[in-house]
């Protein structure tokens, strides 16, 4: 129990400052993918035989992205004055994340810096997949609606200008010759025409909403709440949080670390902040003595038909490996759900587009019937 209660300790106090990163994160796919990279090669230096000085030395040289370009010099810097590669990576948080960072610094304490390596790069391509299928989803597709919205509100401004009333400029023989096909037409062309300021201001209003809200801590908390409430979206987002946490639950086992510390990298590092929250909240339920396993069944971090294994497991001491081979099973079942999420977010996003270059053109139908 005294595990756990450290480890929630260092949750709460961790809380804070995750909360202000999260955002910036979970944003940057670029640098993810970069990151990813970086490893990669960080390991095949070291295994050529350079020293981790010159690792970074030359990662510096070579990578492409800024931010992690400057984190190179910085650490570089630092391991120059004999300052732990782990130590140094922490400071750049937004990067590198507690797991990467303790796996770092194991490998740095059992002189096994190039398995622990490894480790961190078999952590970072499953997380990689599955946050950018995730954002493929969601963001993506938000992002298009974003500039879905501030093309109406141009569009609206435009034709403010070029289109002018032009029913009462039709005289009466006109509309006698109307089909009522064309009536119809009129009258919609009509009613949009009116509503374009309208609809305009929304796009512009709905533009700045989806670009800055997320990128404050309180609002993305909120947004984080209502995606694993909304349809489709909270079973995608649930999944890929449960495959997420069994993943680095299992990769922190396997370098040496308790269950309890796994579980506080676990919470800290969740993609999704109320998940992060409902996990600390399990680990509260599991210092007060309740059983781990129905803790964590309960929380649906695990299935009813896991509980045979993990028991098995435990008694032969390799639940990392049992957590990995979870992991496994889940990042499957979070794929199909993101899959089915993005057919439908894409297919809103074509219905939107349409519904917008639609009403252009009724828009520009009046004087086009008038003048002909």
């Amino acid at each position: 129990m005294r595990a756990w209660r450290t480890a929630r300790l260092l949750l709460a106090t961790s809380t804070g400052e995750e909360n202000g990163r999260t955002a910036h994160r979970s944003a940057s796919s670029a640098e993810a993918e970069a990151v990813l990279r970086f490893v990669r090669q960080f390991a095949v230096k070291l295994k050529a035989g350079l020293s981790t000085d010159k690792c970074l030395a030359a990662l510096a040289h070579e990578t492409r992205n800024r931010r992690l370009r400057c984190a190179c010099q910085d650490m570089h810097a630092a391991t120059a004055r004999g300052i732990p590669l782990a130590q140094a990576m922490r400071g750049h948080a937004s990067l590198f994340d507690d797991c990467v960072a303790g796996l770092v610094e194991r490998g740095e304490q059992t002189r096994k810096l190039r398995v622990a390596l490894a480790s961190v790069s078999d952590y970072l391509e499953h997380r990689f997949r599955l946050e950018r299928a995730l954002r493929g989803a969601v963001a993506r597709p938000l992002d298009a609606l974003s500039y879905v919205l501030l093309a109406t509100f141009i569009a609206a401004v435009v034709l403010s200008f070029l289109v002018k009333e032009a029913l009462p400029a039709a005289s009466a023989g006109q509309h006698a010759a109307m089909s009522a096909v064309d009536s119809i037409a009129f009258a919609v062309s009509e009613a949009v025409r009116v509503a374009w300021p309208f609809v305009g201001v929304l796009g512009l209003l709905c533009f700045v909403a989806l670009r800055l809200l997320p990128r404050h801590p309180r609002t993305r908390a909120w947004l984080d709440a209502l995606a694993l409430q909304l349809p489709l979206v909270g079973p995608a987002v649930r999944s890929t949080s449960v495959a997420i946490f069994a993943r680095t639950v299992g990769t922190r086992m396997q370098a040496g670390n308790t269950l309890a510390e796994a579980m506080h990298v676990a919470a800290i590092t969740a993609p999704n902040l109320s998940v992060r929250q409902h996990i600390a909240a399990t680990m509260q339920k599991i210092e007060e003595g309740r059983p781990y396993i129905d803790a964590l069944v309960e929380a649906g971090l695990l299935r009813l038909g896991d509980v045979t294994a993990v028991q098995a497991s435990e008694r032969r001491g390799e639940l990392g490996a049992l957590m990995l081979t979870l992991a496994g099973d889940r990042e499957p079942e979070a794929a199909t759900d993101v899959k089915t999420l993005r057919a439908v977010t894409h297919t809103l996003v074509v219905v939107l587009l349409g519904l917008a270059i639609l009403g252009v053109m009724l828009t520009l139908y009046v004087p086009v019937f008038v003048v002909h």
